[in-house]
């Protein structure tokens, strides 16, 4: 099934702002060619049709956010152990990109930033 598309005006407006989003100093992974090797889902997984979808991935990542910091464990660590409080934008463009980096990567991209952020 293809993700739904807005018009177009609107649909190109929210690709550009999603890659502005995702544009982080020093770490650059283009989303629109990925490299051939397989990611950890397949292109036709629920991940992939989410993550495609504009408006579908606009209302998950709000929604992901607010759940994080409405526990106060995450919320504290966020808050004591980030740049979130100094910068936030910076903060959520590296979270944006992990995830973009977990669904659409190649595995070992994909499972090298998992085992980073374990590790922190």
């Amino acid at each position: 099934m293809l993700p739904h598309r807005l018009p177009s005006p609107l649909q190109t407006r929210i690709e550009t702002i999603a890659g502005e989003l995702t544009r982080v100093e020093g770490m650059a992974v283009d989303f629109s060619t990925p490299v051939g090797a397989p990611a950890l889902a397949a292109p036709d997984s629920v991940s992939w049709r989410v993550f495609k979808n504009p408006i579908a991935l606009f209302i998950g990542g709000v929604g992901a956010v607010l759940l994080e910091l409405a526990e106060p464990k995450v919320r504290a660590g966020v808050w004591d152990h980030t740049s979130f409080r100094t910068d936030p934008v910076t903060r959520l463009r590296r979270t944006g990109l992990a995830a973009m980096v977990t669904v659409y990567a190649p595995r070992e991209t994909a499972e090298a930033m998992i085992a980073g952020v374990s590790r922190r």
